[in-house]
C-alpha cells in the first residue's frame, strides 16, 4: 500500500501518512496525483509544469535521475539547482519520512517578494536508485489551499518502476559524515573530504549481480573489482559473517593487495562485503586504503554499515538478532575487564574491574550495575545502573588467526570522538 508523504507543508511542514486506493487524474513518471483544479499544464525541457491562471501559483515536476546520496542529500542538491539561482542561501533542513522502498524529504521557505509573501516548497522522493522532485510556488490563501490539496494527493505508483537489472544499485544508504558521494559509471564511490584517521578509506557500492549462492564466495570474488591491475598479496585474510538487526545476512572479507610500480610494490588493504539484493542477486560494498589504518572498525564504515537498507528486504522484527544478543560478552584489556550479560526478559547485568600492579603491590577495583535494555533495529538502548546510553550494535563471527570468534561491537556516536568497543562471547556456565 502506498502512503502519502505530504500534508500542510506550509508553516509546520508536517509529513503524514498517505492514503491509498483512490483514482487520480494525472501521473508523472512513477508519481500519481490530482492536479490543482483549473491550473493549466505545460511541458518543459526536463519535466512538466502546472500554472495557476491568475496570481502566483506554480507546480513543477522534475524528471527523475540516478540518485547517489540520501533523500536529505538529494533534497539539498535539488534545492541548490532549482531554487538557489533565484533565492541564494542555504537550503532549509528537510523533514524526512520512509515509505517502503522510498524516502521523502520535504522542505519549505517563505520569502518577501516586493511585499508579496511567496511560499516555496520542494518535495524530493528517493528510492530504487532514483530521485524525483516536485517544486511549488504560491502566494495567497486560496492558492495555498489548492497546492496543499495537490501535495496531499501525491503517491508513489505501485509497481511502476522497472525491475532490477545488472546495472542497478539495489540498496539505499546514508553517506557517512566527512564523505562525499559520486558516480563512476554504474558504481557509487564514497570519498573522504580529508583523508585522515577518522576517514581512512575510500568506499563504494557496486551494482547488484547474480549470486553464487554463497556470500563468502561473492565477497571474495569481488575483492579486486575496484582495483584493476592489482593482485592479492597472499592467502592471509580476515573475515566477518553475521546477521543485522533487520535480519539480513552478510559476509565481509579483507586482505592486503599490491601492484608493481617500477621496481617496487605499492600496498593497500582491500575489503568487500556481500549481502542479499533481489531474488538470486547480491549487493557488494567495497573499500580500500592504506595498510594498517583502513579496517572494518573505523567509524565511517560502521556508520555506512548501519545505514544500509537492501531494497525489498522484509525485516523479521529483530527476532534473530535479539536471540544472538542474549548471553555474556566480555572485553579484556591488559589492566581490566568489562562484561555485559543480556537476559531474555530485557534485563542486563554489567560488571567492570581493573588490576594495577606497582612493584609487588597489586590493587584491584571493580563495580557492578544492572538495568533494562531494548533493541530497535541496529540500536541497543540501555537504562538503569549505568545510566542511559544508546549504541549502534553489530554481532558477528570474526575470522582471525585461523579461528572464528563471536564478537559484539558497540559504537557510541554520542561520545567525542565516537567510540567503538568490541566484546567477545563468553560461554555461560550451566
Amino acid at each position: 500500500m502506498t502512503k502519502s508523504f505530504c500534508r500542510n507543508v506550509f508553516g509546520l511542514l508536517a509529513v503524514v501518512t498517505l492514503l491509498a486506493g483512490n483514482v487520480y487524474a494525472d501521473t508523472f513518471e512513477y508519481l500519481t496525483f490530482t492536479p490543482p483544479s483549473g491550473w493549466t499544464k505545460q511541458a518543459s525541457n526536463d519535466g512538466s509544469v502546472y500554472r495557476r491562471t491568475s496570481g502566483i501559483g506554480l507546480v513543477t515536476f522534475y524528471a527523475s535521475y540516478t540518485a547517489t546520496g540520501s533523500a536529505a542529500d538529494e533534497f539539498a542538491k535539488m534545492w541548490r539547482a532549482r531554487v538557489g539561482p533565484t533565492l541564494p542561501g542555504p537550503a532549509p533542513k528537510p523533514q524526512v519520512q520512509r515509505d517502503g522502498d522510498y524516502v521523502a524529504a520535504v522542505g519549505a521557505q517563505r520569502v518577501d517578494a516586493q511585499g508579496t509573501i511567496t511560499n516555496i516548497t520542494l518535495v524530493t522522493y528517493v528510492g530504487r536508485g532514483r530521485a524525483i522532485g516536485v517544486l511549488t510556488m504560491t502566494a495567497g490563501d486560496e492558492a495555498i489551499r489548492e497546492v496543499t490539496a495537490f501535495l496531499d494527493s501525491l503517491t508513489i505508483t505501485p509497481g511502476s518502476t522497472a525491475a532490477a537489472t545488472s546495472n542497478d544499485i539495489e540498496v539505499d544508504f546514508d553517506v557517512p559524515p566527512g564523505y562525499v558521494s559520486g558516480r563512476d559509471g554504474n558504481t557509487i564511490v564514497l570519498k573522504p573530504t580529508t583523508l585522515d584517521r577518522n576517514t581512512p578509506c575510500i568506499y563504494g557500492i557496486s551494482p547488484s549481480r547474480p549470486s553464487s549462492g554463497k556470500l563468502d564466495t561473492d565477497a571474495a570474488t569481488a575483492i579486486l573489482e575496484p582495483l584493476p591491475g592489482w593482485q592479492v598479496k597472499s592467502d592471509h585474510y580476515n573475515a566477518m559473517r553475521g546477521i543485522t538487526g533487520a535480519g539480513w545476512p552478510y559476509f565481509w572479507f579483507r586482505t592486503d593487495v599490491r601492484r608493481l610500480v617500477g621496481a617496487s610494490y605499492e600496498n593497500l588493504t582491500a575489503m568487500t562485503m556481500a549481502f542479499p539484493a533481489g531474488q538470486g542477486r547480491v549487493n557488494i560494498v567495497w573499500g580500500f586504503g592504506s595498510t594498517g589504518v583502513c579496517s572494518s572498525e573505523d567509524h565511517a564504515f560502521s556508520r555506512l554499515f548501519h545505514s544500509l537498507r537492501p531494497r525489498g528486504w522484509t525485516s523479521d522484527g529483530g527476532k534473530a538478532f535479539a536471540a544472538e544478543l542474549r548471553g555474556t560478552w566480555r572485553n579484556t584489556e591488559s589492566s581490566g575487564m568489562a562484561q555485559y550479560k543480556f537476559l531474555a526478559d530485557g534485563r542486563y547485568e554489567y560488571g567492570q574491574g581493573t588490576s594495577t600492579t606497582f612493584s609487588t603491590l597489586e590493587t584491584r577495583t571493580g563495580r557492578a550495575a544492572d538495568g533494562r535494555y531494548e533493541l530497535r533495529g541496529g540500536e541497543l538502548i540501555i537504562t538503569g545502573g549505568r545510566g542511559a546510553a544508546k549504541f549502534r550494535v553489530r554481532i558477528y563471527d570474526e575470522f582471525s588467526g585461523g579461528i572464528w570468534l563471536r564478537t559484539l561491537s558497540l559504537l557510541n556516536e554520542g561520545s567525542n570522538p565516537a567510540l567503538s568497543v568490541r566484546y567477545m562471547r563468553v560461554q555461560d556456565s550451566q
